[in-house]
């Protein structure tokens, strides 16, 4: 009886250890299966699923040997527990130049656009500033961004307001006479002009508003148009030319060229015509050979009249004329005086 209670207690005690034994089997298992995730690891391009009993991202990392650079992002966060399902998702950083206003920085970033990777920085675009290329433009690495810096800014300036000259015919002038008539004064205005600069560097400047603070006064002269003239007989004799002239007086004889009448060529013109009262001799550059004058008084005294250039003299220079006279007394007294030639038009 007492060996058969013992048997007993012993089956008792093995069943009961296989039972316990069986128990902690399958609640390990349990735990294990618990503790136990499948999460998927995006980085460079690719995606990976991994078994893991880790409980942080940042373990994970450590036991797939995956390295985070400082400038790298990830998501979740390194610290925070993962779950079954979990994806953990690794944007590399990469190099892009900046060149703002001229001045340059490399910077390592992980944005995908221009825009995004400007508000990440706090670098705030003004309204006018120019972004290359585009802020909605993609970044890939070694991209240069650049920034031009447009400002304007506004100044007030008083500038001369220069006169004009204006000439106005007058048939009571003769032609080639020019009279002024009223003197020019510059005016004065007040302009506000506009500047531009990019990267602060003058590179527009323009006018967008002016006020008249002195009216400029034109300068205004009258020119002669009357093309004929009265002679001292009453005859009217068109002209196409006015020159005032200092006037010599000349005769045939020698006092004035040097021949005496027994001389060869004494009272013989450059033109080959006889001396005569209304022969006169200029300078053929300024009025040429043959042509038909009419010589006005300038003074008091009797005009001259109608004249022929025939003949040249060696003193005779531009605007000088040597009229001819029959004797010496009335050559001497005629003297030297300015005269107003008229280039008659025949």
């Amino acid at each position: 009886m007492m060996e058969s209670f013992k048997s007993n207690k012993r089956a008792f005690f093995v069943k009961a250890m296989v039972i316990a034994c069986v128990m902690l089997i399958v609640g390990t298992g349990l735990w294990l299966q618990s503790i136990h995730k499948i999460v998927v690891i995006a980085h460079d391009g690719e995606q990976m699923e991994v078994s893991t009993f880790k409980n942080t991202v940042g373990d994970i990392l450590e036991k797939e040997n995956i390295v985070l650079h400082s400038a790298d992002k990830i998501k979740p966060y390194l610290t925070e527990k993962i779950v079954d399902g979990t994806e953990i998702i690794i944007s590399r950083a990469f190099e892009v130049k900046i060149v703002d206003a001229g001045l340059e920085q490399m910077v390592m970033t992980t944005d995908i656009n221009v825009e995004g990777l400007l508000n990440s920085l706090d670098i705030v675009i003004g309204e006018n500033d120019i972004v290359t290329p585009v802020l909605n433009m993609p970044l890939v690495e070694g991209q240069k961004i650049t920034i031009m810096r447009i400002s304007e800014k506004y100044e007030m300036e008083k500038t001369q307001i220069p006169y004009q000259t204006i000439t106005k015919h007058n048939d009571n002038l003769e032609i080639g006479e020019l009279r002024k008539v009223r003197a020019g004064n510059e005016g004065v205005k007040e302009v506000k002009v506009r500047i531009v600069f990019e990267n602060g560097i003058e590179v527009k400047r323009e006018v967008v508003e002016e006020t008249i603070l002195v009216e400029a006064v034109d300068e205004v002269f009258e020119k002669g148009t009357k093309n004929f003239i009265v002679t001292s007989r009453g005859e009217v004799q068109r002209f196409k030319e006015v020159i005032i002239m200092v006037a010599t007086a000349y005769t045939a004889g020698y006092e004035s060229t040097g021949k005496n009448p027994e001389d060869h060529g004494f009272g013989i013109t450059k033109s080959g015509t006889q001396v005569r009262p209304g022969v006169v001799a200029v300078d053929p550059r300024v009025i040429p050979l043959g042509t038909q004058l009419y010589i006005e008084s300038l003074d008091s005294t009797p005009s001259y009249g109608k004249s022929s250039a025939e003949d040249i003299g060696g003193s005779i220079k531009g605007n000088r004329i040597d009229l001819f006279f029959e004797n010496v007394e009335d050559a001497l007294r005629f003297g030297r005086r300015k005269v107003r030639v008229y280039v008659l038009d025949n």
